[in-house]
């Protein structure tokens, strides 16, 4: 069970994994919640005090007075200023992009990043772009166009329905879904069914995505003013953010280590957990054994 962190801005949802020494804040996706933690957040314990939050409108969080990134990306700092000290943000797809936000911005307060398929400006000609997802994309970040779409879709499906639907996009191969995550993934769309904002928290949060994104010199310019160490793993089969992509973001920052997963698409924290550790884990000890200052490593909780 979660509890609720009281900020200037409001409360947000967070969920503590539990963990001492250097903290990890977890940021979802678009869409997503803290569940998308639940595989991955017990194991990075061993390194330090690992905390996943639910961004504001998102998961159990209320929403705060508009969906801009700005706003967004504000809760993640203030979730950061909450427990003191420099964090090392976690990030996937829409939370990836949102820690480099707060990286960029706050350089003082961010240890390192972990970018897991971070959302990125398309590049084109992409022969690795998938155009039925980008089509959909597009038209749920068109206002006006995407909250209808949402609406229509809340109302029509159940919550079982509406995440096989959301697996089908984000996972690789569904059927590796643990049955616990799912499960909670379908009490946590049961619940938001209730949340009269839950319409609008995808596609204005993505018309949101859109406009920084066709400002692309102004994402470069954010990109080469990031200073923490930086990790990005990208699903090599990825039906949301193409790897063409991402590869043009690690192209821009050579010093970021960039690792292509096999066999996993836009969410590996959920389809490929342990081989997703694996290389968090390795770059994790590399970081601690070249640092000269306090290691990343913290103990384990009893």
């Amino acid at each position: 069970m979660g509890d609720y962190i009281h900020t200037p801005g409001g409360p947000v949802h967070v969920v503590d994994f539990g963990g001492t020494g250097q903290v990890f804040l977890l940021v979802h996706g678009l869409g997503g919640s803290t569940a998308n933690w639940n595989a991955i957040g017990p194991r990075l314990t061993q390194f330090g005090h690992v905390v996943a939050m639910d961004l504001p409108g998102f998961g159990l969080s209320p929403p705060r007075a508009n969906w801009r990134l700005e706003t967004h990306a504000q809760a993640i700092s203030e979730i950061v200023d909450t427990h003191g000290g420099r964090a090392a943000l976690v990030g996937n797809s829409l939370g990836g992009l949102l820690s480099q936000m707060v990286a960029a911005s706050r350089s003082e307060d961010v240890d390192s990043l972990i970018l897991i398929s971070p959302a990125t400006p398309p590049r084109l000609p992409d022969p690795r772009i998938n155009w039925s997802m980008a089509r959909q994309l597009a038209l749920s970040a068109t206002p006006g166009v995407g909250s209808l779409m949402s609406r229509r879709l809340m109302a029509k499906l159940t919550a079982e329905q509406l995440i096989d639907e959301s697996l089908e996009r984000i996972a690789h191969k569904k059927g590796r879904v643990p049955m616990d995550l799912v499960e909670a993934f379908v009490d946590l769309a049961r619940t938001r069914q209730s949340y009269p904002w839950a319409v609008d928290a995808v596609p204005k949060t993505s018309a949101s995505i859109r406009n920084l994104f066709m400002r692309r010199s102004r994402f470069v310019e954010m990109i080469r003013e990031i200073t923490a160490p930086t990790l990005v793993i990208q699903g090599v089969a990825d039906l949301i953010v193409s790897p063409t992509s991402v590869d043009w973001l690690c192209s821009l920052r050579p010093d970021w280590t960039l690792i292509h997963m096999e066999d996993t698409g836009h969410v590996p924290q959920i389809d490929a957990p342990v081989r997703l550790f694996a290389h968090l884990e390795e770059w994790l000890e590399t970081r601690s054994s070249l640092a000269d200052r306090v290691p990343l490593r913290g103990k384990q909780s009893a």
